[in-house]
């Protein structure tokens, strides 16, 4: 039985955001939320999806751009370090974000 990113026809690896097809063995497997935060949130790993190096290339740009490790608190006037738990949340946002930019930009390109 094949896995749901694998194309029947010529068993190539299908990025799970955009489709592309790829020769076995060069897609990549990502983590949504870095196996080092989920640690420190003593959570179990986050679920992982298979991307082409496009995607995985964009969504760590998303990653260095929109995930931020520090919130502004107004009763102490400072930036704090955002609790682990916070982090997760953060990553899980990002991609889902990410996940829907990427679905946006494929349905705009069948006009």
């Amino acid at each position: 039985m094949l896995s749901a990113t694998t194309s029947e026809e010529t068993e190539q690896d299908v990025c799970e955001l955009c489709g592309c097809v790829t020769e076995p063995g060069t897609a990549q497997t990502l983590h949504i939320v870095p196996i080092e935060v989920t640690k420190k949130a003593r959570m179990p790993d986050s679920a992982t999806v298979v991307l082409c190096s496009n995607c995985y290339t964009e969504i760590g740009t998303w990653y260095a751009k929109k995930v931020t490790t520090l919130v502004y608190k107004p009763k102490t006037k400072r930036f704090e370090r955002k609790s682990s738990v916070e982090m997760v949340r953060e990553y899980q946002n990002t991609y889902k974000a990410f996940f829907n930019y990427r679905k946006r930009q494929g349905e705009s390109a069948k006009f």
